[in-house]
Protein backbone atom coordinates (compact mmCIF):
# COMPACT_ATOMS: atom_id res chain seq x y z
CA UNK A 1 0.00 0.00 0.00
CA UNK A 2 1.50 3.36 -0.99
CA UNK A 3 2.11 5.90 1.75
CA UNK A 4 1.60 8.94 -0.49
CA UNK A 5 -1.44 11.13 0.08
CA UNK A 6 -3.62 12.04 -2.90
CA UNK A 7 -2.91 15.50 -4.30
CA UNK A 8 -4.84 18.33 -2.68
CA UNK A 9 -7.65 19.81 -4.76
CA UNK A 10 -6.93 22.98 -6.71
CA UNK A 11 -8.68 26.03 -5.24
CA UNK A 12 -10.49 28.15 -7.83
CA UNK A 13 -11.88 31.67 -7.47
CA UNK A 14 -15.04 33.07 -8.92
CA UNK A 15 -18.02 31.51 -10.58
CA UNK A 16 -17.64 28.12 -12.27
CA UNK A 17 -20.27 26.52 -14.47
CA UNK A 18 -22.09 23.63 -12.82
CA UNK A 19 -21.57 21.68 -16.06
CA UNK A 20 -17.80 21.93 -15.58
CA UNK A 21 -18.11 20.96 -11.90
CA UNK A 22 -20.16 17.88 -12.77
CA UNK A 23 -17.54 16.66 -15.26
CA UNK A 24 -19.75 17.12 -18.30
CA UNK A 25 -17.46 19.70 -19.94
CA UNK A 26 -13.71 20.30 -20.08
CA UNK A 27 -12.73 22.42 -17.10
CA UNK A 28 -10.25 24.40 -19.22
CA UNK A 29 -11.96 25.14 -22.54
CA UNK A 30 -15.56 24.04 -21.75
CA UNK A 31 -15.65 21.56 -24.66
CA UNK A 32 -18.41 18.98 -24.43
CA UNK A 33 -17.93 17.14 -27.73
CA UNK A 34 -14.36 15.90 -27.18
CA UNK A 35 -13.01 12.86 -25.35
CA UNK A 36 -12.83 13.87 -21.70
CA UNK A 37 -10.62 12.33 -19.01
CA UNK A 38 -10.15 12.86 -15.32
CA UNK A 39 -8.15 15.98 -14.44
CA UNK A 40 -8.18 15.97 -10.65
CA UNK A 41 -10.33 17.86 -8.19
CA UNK A 42 -11.19 21.47 -7.41
CA UNK A 43 -12.68 23.38 -4.50
CA UNK A 44 -14.40 26.74 -4.97
CA UNK A 45 -12.80 29.26 -2.61
CA UNK A 46 -14.98 29.73 0.46
CA UNK A 47 -16.62 26.28 0.24
CA UNK A 48 -15.63 22.80 1.32
CA UNK A 49 -17.24 20.75 -1.48
CA UNK A 50 -14.67 18.86 -3.58
CA UNK A 51 -15.58 18.50 -7.26
CA UNK A 52 -13.98 15.96 -9.66
CA UNK A 53 -13.18 17.66 -12.96
CA UNK A 54 -12.33 16.50 -16.49
CA UNK A 55 -10.22 17.79 -19.37
CA UNK A 56 -10.02 17.21 -23.11
CA UNK A 57 -6.25 17.70 -22.96
CA UNK A 58 -6.21 21.40 -23.79
CA UNK A 59 -3.40 23.36 -22.19
CA UNK A 60 -5.75 25.35 -19.94
CA UNK A 61 -7.45 22.16 -18.75
CA UNK A 62 -4.13 20.60 -17.80
CA UNK A 63 -3.17 23.70 -15.84
CA UNK A 64 -6.42 23.63 -13.91
CA UNK A 65 -5.87 20.14 -12.61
Amino acid sequence: MPDALPPAPTVVDGRVSIVRLHGQACFGCRAVNKNLRSAGHVVIRGTNRVWPIVTCGCSSGEAAA
